[in-house]
């Protein structure tokens, strides 16, 4: 099922984030690199990760924000129960991750997402050719 990580408060200079997950009950890490499209699986600070594997439930989390050459502005590490269908914002000035409830467009799946923009692109283009 999955569940959403976001960030504030990342004190200047940065402009990116990351995080790392050590999955308790497989040993396996998950980041949100697999959603990155910069080196080091590093968002910008106001993207949200939307992680589609099962959430991890209790978990050392290792979140981290970066300067715009990912120079190491800041880094926290936390245990914290990580659970599906979860939505979690890490605030770096209280170094606290809270629950927060995110309206339902934002829940969707990233493919869903783009399948609908890949259709409403297609349907542009398809009336602009009648």
């Amino acid at each position: 099922m999955g569940f959403t990580l976001s960030v504030n408060n990342a004190p200047a200079p940065a402009t990116q984030w990351g995080c790392y997950l050590n999955y308790q009950s497989t040993g396996q890490p998950n980041s949100v690199q697999e959603q990155a499209t910069k080196p080091y699986g590093a968002l910008p600070l106001e993207e949200r990760w939307i992680c589609e594997d099962p959430a991890p439930g209790d978990n050392w989390i290792h979140i981290a924000c970066f300067d715009s050459e990912l120079g190491l502005v800041r880094e926290s590490f936390l245990y914290a129960a990580i659970l599906d269908g979860a939505n979690y914002v890490f605030d770096f000035e209280t170094e606290t991750l809270e629950t927060v409830s995110l309206p339902a467009v934002a829940m969707m799946s990233l493919g869903i997402v783009a399948g609908l923009a890949f259709l409403g692109t297609a349907l542009a283009l398809a009336t602009k050719r009648s």
